[in-house]
């Protein structure tokens, strides 16, 4: 009986269908992808766009605000292989600028507008002022040497110090930069005075 069931289910045509079969719903069909005429163009049809490099970025950003990159010195019409200054067109020992005073009685090659030390040269004063002014030492068994005595707790990882005394000597380091600044500034200004002409007592 059950089999019988099955076999008249089976037999029975299929809704929306006059045959006994599915019927399937009728597409359009799409426009052609090599086609160029009428509608809008696939994605396929062209070549696959590719985002511009950041090089190329910065130098069209760069002629944009009319930036050279490489600018030459034009001393020597045009025969200096140095690179100009930044803002200028010659380079800095053909527009006269005198040689930075060096470091601890080394010379130095740079040259700079005012005759103070370059930024290398201030670089190596400062840290030569900041190990005589505030000396560390170390120890072997990963404890903190101290900073302005002994302390003995651990260390931190990569640093000699712990904690605690990383901000003391921090501070303190602050506190000598600043100090050292100040004097340069200071003989800087009075050097740059008395260089300065002297201007004549106007008569009444």
């Amino acid at each position: 009986m059950i089999s019988g069931r099955l076999k008249a289910t089976a037999a029975m045509p299929v809704p929306g269908s006059t045959a006994g079969t599915a019927a399937v719903p009728h597409q359009a069909p799409g426009p052609d992808r090599h086609s160029t005429g009428g509608g809008r163009r696939r994605w396929e049809d062209g070549p696959t766009p590719t985002p511009p490099a950041r090089a190329e970025l910065e130098q069209q950003e760069q002629l944009r605000r009319g930036i050279d990159r490489h600018p030459v010195c034009e001393a020597d019409d045009g025969r200096c292989p140095t690179l100009a200054v930044v803002g200028e067109t010659q380079c800095a020992e053909h527009l006269g600028w005198p040689l930075c005073p060096g470091h601890d009685g080394h010379p130095c090659t740079a040259r700079t507008r005012t005759g103070n030390q370059c930024a290398t040269c201030q670089d190596e004063a400062r840290y030569a002022h900041l190990d005589a002014a505030l000396p560390m030492t170390t120890t072997d068994d990963g404890t903190c040497p101290g900073h302005v005595g002994p302390c003995g707790r651990a260390a931190m990882p990569g640093d000699p110090y712990c904690a605690r005394c990383r901000i003391a000597s921090q501070r303190d380091r602050d506190r000598v930069i600043q100090e050292w600044e100040a004097v340069r500034d200071a003989a800087v200004a009075t050097a740059k005075a008395q260089e300065a002409p002297q201007e004549a007592p106007v008569r009444s």
